[in-house]
């Protein structure tokens, strides 16, 4: 065995061992069919590495090791051996097998075994379980690609594959082959046009009674009921077998109900205590946590919270919900009263708690697909929630899931101003300073959600202001790291939603900002608390504005200290060809540094003083380091500069424009933020840009008309998807500060202003109001003073000078004149033209029109 190591360890590494036949002969001749099982399995993994890696060419070795599959078809070691090898290549290889046109080889030799009767070993069954998972990746392959190699030849034995499953599945040989015969089923509806109704309802059949099949809580069974509740999920995806299984999804409710409450194992791997606060974290335990540079944008309504969502784990519990929720969603009113049904015989006070707890998470379940049917239902079911809540009996896991639920319902909860205080102050703040680390979580992941749901809903949190910041502040002493991590986010959040009322209610402010001194300076720089640390406090200071001065000093120095050295430690990682350090040391120093600067504004001309010319070296190497967010975070920083402190960056306004220049060679999904925010600090250096020696401006060096082409370019001629509106909106925003500044820039650059006009006008209009927008569509009237270019221009996009006059509404009175004056012009000249396109507009905003400007 330990030559058949020394193989795998050198067959990548070194290329006489991967070319020297006889150690393909060895193992794949002679070793895969040994008679050790041991020996067979380390030459099946040297098989599928070599296929995957290329080392030994699949079209060869697949057509040998058939070959020989048949040749030996009378030895169960070779049986296995190459069977076992065959799998593992599927599994490694499967899109390599389909672009060579060999995947039907491999099915063709698998196929007999699934059904051949090799007896009862344990490598017998393995022999029938490596056949059904050769048909499960394939199958699967072919669902991902319905033009591909394994999708055409599979139409062709789909159904041979389906009767074999079901063989497998009338007297199942183990438990295992079971769950593999299931999820081949399932995959099998890819071929929907080729299963009549019959062959789908006895698919039904089967489904049913394999889910309904075992009760049994150990978790022993949980693989072939997760394959089996899969199946009721996928039939969503094709409309007919969807109608067909309507009433069948009836019967199985309960069932998948059921399936919702915790098995023993689960129990067990759940590590939730009743009592364990002041239990430590371990660190290994703590999911890690992706910082990705904000983006600085004109609108505030991104979804994006700079984190990667977790991955949740896969277990029953959860593939239930998860399709109760999407059978929920698919049928809507249609199967509430089953659905209820269930649940209100689980929700009962004499069931036990597992029972209650899964009839609660059934609830929040099927609160996005059913919301509107629920809404008769809900008084109640939401009271009978806070009253769980509220009673100090409850089961700590039914507190948890009651509190998800309620969450879940937190469109409903937030119309009512008593019960949404009852909820966030009564049982969210209560249970957030619960004895279990487990109902810590729930509670602020509540709060969390309700707070985003509120300002989603324009309901004011102002009420809840203090005794949100008493509990976070007594919580920031208390947690433990992982709930600390997700409190930190919370507290963030709390604050950019709320930052007004706290500015303006100091007892709430220091509630939780002595405590989160506190914790920052007992922070280490080498702790995993450091990142949601720096960001949570990058939030909090750009909320709370000067509030943050008496830790200006410390937290200016400490996170300029971070960014200066983790660059140092990157760049010496760079040149000696190791791995750098992480990215989000420094990502989240930079983000801090914005967040105070947007704190204290000019305030910080002492801090960055105290810094000498270092700190614009430092910042301006990040704007040309390799990895996108990290420039991102540097043009974020450098916009809080020109913002703040505008004089530092025009001081080296030339060396800042050759680095933006070098962002601006081409435009994808991956540097889309960094020339957003690259835009924004140019908007910021327009508006704040002050005189002095020594001190640049963007209109008397050779790289600011550049980079107005560039960007102009960019917006009037490259493909801009939804996800770049931010930096749509913030290149708009600058062209048309550029043009207030310099009219002429569009002949100067030789970048017409028809080559961007209409973007212009679509982004402009479907921007936020903010004060800029007026400059910025001022600039754009500015540079259309040719008159002939005005008619033109205007005359081939009416529709949306009619848009942007409309958005424009409660903007400034000397631009509407402007606008109107141009509008008039337009229809004076062209009158036809006028009444046609205002004919085609909505009756809606042709009375905005006529009530603002009185156009008509």
């Amino acid at each position: 065995m330990m030559v058949g190591f020394q193989i795998k360890n050198n067959l990548t590494r070194n290329p006489a061992c991967a070319q020297n036949p006889n150690v393909q002969q060895v193992v794949c001749v002679q070793a895969i069919m040994d008679a050790e099982v041991q020996i067979r399995k380390i030459a099946s993994s040297i098989i599928s590495l070599a296929a995957r890696e290329n080392v030994w060419a699949v079209e060869q070795l697949v057509p040998s090791l058939s070959a020989q599959l048949q040749t030996h078809a009378s030895s169960a070691p070779a049986v296995h051996g190459i069977m076992r090898a065959l799998s593992e290549i599927v599994d490694d290889c499967i899109q390599l097998l389909d672009m060579r046109h060999i995947t039907d080889q491999i099915v063709g030799v698998a196929f007999s075994y699934l059904t051949t009767d090799l007896g009862q070993s344990k490598e017998a069954l393995e022999v029938r379980l490596r056949a059904l998972h050769i048909m499960r990746d394939v199958l699967e392959q072919a669902g991902i690609d319905n033009e591909g190699y394994s999708y055409r030849f599979m139409r062709t034995g789909v159904l041979q594959v389906i009767d074999a499953c079901f063989a497998n599945l009338q007297a199942p040989l183990s438990t295992e082959i079971a769950s593999a015969g299931v999820e081949c089923l399932v995959l099998s509806l890819t071929f929907y046009d080729l299963i009549d109704d019959q062959l789908f309802g006895r698919m039904l059949a089967l489904m049913v009674q394999v889910t309904n099949s075992s009760q049994d809580m150990s978790g022993s069974e949980e693989q072939l009921r997760i394959a089996a509740t899969g199946f009721w999920s996928a039939v969503l995806y094709f409309p007919h077998f969807q109608e067909l299984a309507e009433e069948t999804m009836k019967q199985v409710i309960p069932t998948l109900v059921r399936a919702m409450m915790f098995s023993d194992m689960e129990i067990g791997m759940l590590q939730a205590n009743a009592s364990d606060w002041n239990v430590p974290d371990k660190e290994e335990d703590i999911r890690p946590r992706h910082y990705q540079a904000k983006e600085q944008t004109v609108n505030d309504d991104d979804d994006g919270d700079g984190l990667d969502e977790e991955v949740e784990d896969y277990n029953l519990r959860r593939i239930s919900a998860s399709t109760l929720d999407s059978i929920s969603a698919a049928y809507g009113d249609r199967i509430l009263p089953p659905v209820l049904t269930a649940i209100d015989a689980m929700m009962q006070t004499n069931r036990p708690w597992r029972e209650l707890e899964a009839a609660v998470l059934a609830v929040g379940a099927i609160s996005e697909g059913c919301f509107d049917s629920l809404r008769p239902y809900l008084p109640s079911v939401v009271g009978r929630l806070l009253q769980l809540l509220e009673d100090p009996e409850t089961h700590f896991l039914v507190v948890a899931i009651s509190l998800w639920t309620v969450s879940q319902l937190g469109n409903y909860v937030v119309e009512d101003a008593a019960l949404l205080e009852r909820f966030i102050v009564h049982s969210a703040l209560a249970k957030m300073q619960n004895p279990s680390k487990f109902v810590q979580d729930y509670a602020t992941t509540a709060l969390l959600t309700m707070v985003k749901i509120c300002v989603d809903a324009y309901t004011p949190i102002t009420p809840f202001i203090h005794p949100i910041a008493v509990t976070i502040g007594q919580c920031l002493q208390g947690y433990q790291l992982k709930n600390r991590v997700l409190l930190l986010e919370t507290l963030k959040t709390v604050c950019e939603s709320a930052g007004e009322d706290f500015r303006q209610n100091e007892a709430a402010t220091q509630a939780f900002l002595g405590p989160l001194g506190q914790l920052w300076m007992e922070t280490s720089n080498d702790s995993m608390l450091l990142f949601s640390l720096f960001d949570c406090m990058s939030g909090v200071a750009a909320a709370l504005g000067t509030a943050m001065e008496p830790m200006a000093e410390n937290i200016f120095s400490r996170g300029f200290g971070m960014l200066q050295h983790h660059l140092q430690l990157r760049r010496a990682a760079e040149q000696a060809n190791q791995d750098p350090p992480e990215v989000e040391f420094l990502i989240t120093s930079a983000d801090l540094l914005s967040g105070l600067f947007c704190a204290l504004g000019g305030r910080v001309e002492a801090l960055i003083q105290s810094a000498g010319p270092t700190f614009m070296q430092v910042v301006l190497a990040l704007l040309t380091d390799e990895l996108s967010d990290i420039r991102s975070s540097g043009f974020s920083l450098t916009g809080d500069v020109a913002g703040a402190v505008p004089a530092y960056l025009q001081a080296v306004l030339p060396a800042f424009c050759d680095a933006a220049l070098l962002n601006l060679n081409e435009l994808s999904e991956a540097n889309s933020g960094v020339i957003s925010n690259l835009a924004w600090t140019l908007c910021n250096l327009i508006e704040n840009a002050v005189s002095g020696p020594q001190l640049h401006l963007l209109n008397t060096i050779a790289q600011g008309p550049q980079l107005f082409q560039r960007l102009a370019l960019l917006l009037g001629t490259s493909t801009i998807t939804a996800d770049m509106r931010n930096m749509a909106e913030n290149i708009t925003l600058y062209i048309g500060l550029a043009l207030n500044e310099a009219p002429d820039l569009p002949q100067r650059t030789q970048c017409p202003l028809a080559t961007f006009s209409k973007r212009f006008l679509e982004y402009a209009r479907d921007m936020k109001y903010v004060p800029q927008k007026d400059t910025a569509v001022a600039g754009f009237l500015l540079a259309l003073q040719q008159p002939q270019l005005q008619l033109q221009l205007v005359g081939e996009n009416l529709i949306l000078f009619f848009d942007l006059a409309c958005s424009l509404a409660q903007g400034s009175p000397d631009v509407q004149r402007v606008l109107k004056e141009l509008l008039l012009q337009v229809k004076r000249t062209a009158p036809q033209q006028w009444q046609t396109r205002l004919a085609s507009y909505s009756e809606q905003h042709r009375i905005q029109l006529f009530q603002v400007y009185g156009l008509n």
